[in-house]
C-alpha cells in the first residue's frame, strides 16, 4: 500500500508516508488500522511525509467523507493534536493543503505544511536534522 502509518511511542509521533498515488480507499484503509492501534488516541503528534507523492486521488466527495472520519477519529476530544505536512513537490503542496485546510478550528488539530525536513522535525519538537536519522535512532533503541 502507498500508504504507512507507523507509531513512534518515544516521540509520542505518529508518522505517516505516501509513496507514489494517494487513494481515498488506501488512506481510508490505513486510518481504520491507526484507530485500532493500542497506542493511538488523540494528543499523538503527526508527520505526513508527501514527499514520494506522484499523484492524487481526484474524487475530493470521497476525500470530504473520509476528513469527517478523520475528525472523529483523532480530534475533538479536548485534547490539542498537532500535524505537520512535510511536502517539497507540486503535487504533495497540492494534497498537504488539502489536508491542512480540511482541518476547522473547532476540530482540535493544528495543522501547518512545511517544505523544509528539518524544519518540519524541529516543529514537531524532534532534535533531528532528517527523518532518516530519526529512524536510525529509534532503530538502534529498540535492539
Amino acid at each position: 500500500m502507498p500508504v504507512s502509518v507507523q507509531i513512534i511511542a518515544a516521540h509520542n509521533l505518529v508518522y505517516v508516508r505516501y509513496s507514489g498515488a494517494m487513494l481515498v480507499n488506501e488512506t481510508a484503509e490505513a486510518l481504520t488500522e491507526f484507530a485500532k492501534h493500542p497506542l493511538a488516541g488523540p494528543g499523538l503528534r503527526h508527520l505526513v511525509d508527501l514527499t514520494r507523492l506522484t499523484e492524487i486521488d481526484r474524487d475530493y466527495a470521497k476525500f470530504m467523507e473520509l476528513q469527517a472520519k478523520k475528525v472523529e477519529t483523532m480530534a475533538g476530544h479536548g485534547i490539542e493534536t498537532f500535524m505537520v505536512y512535510y511536502a517539497t513537490t507540486p503535487i504533495g503542496l497540492h494534497a498537504a493543503n488539502l489536508g491542512k485546510n480540511g482541518w476547522t478550528p473547532e476540530s482540535g488539530v493544528v495543522a501547518i505544511v512545511l517544505e523544509d525536513e528539518e524544519h518540519a522535525l524541529h516543529a514537531l519538537g524532534l532534535p533531528y536534522d532528517s527523518i532518516e536519522a530519526m529512524f536510525e535512532k529509534v532503530d538502534a533503541q529498540s535492539v
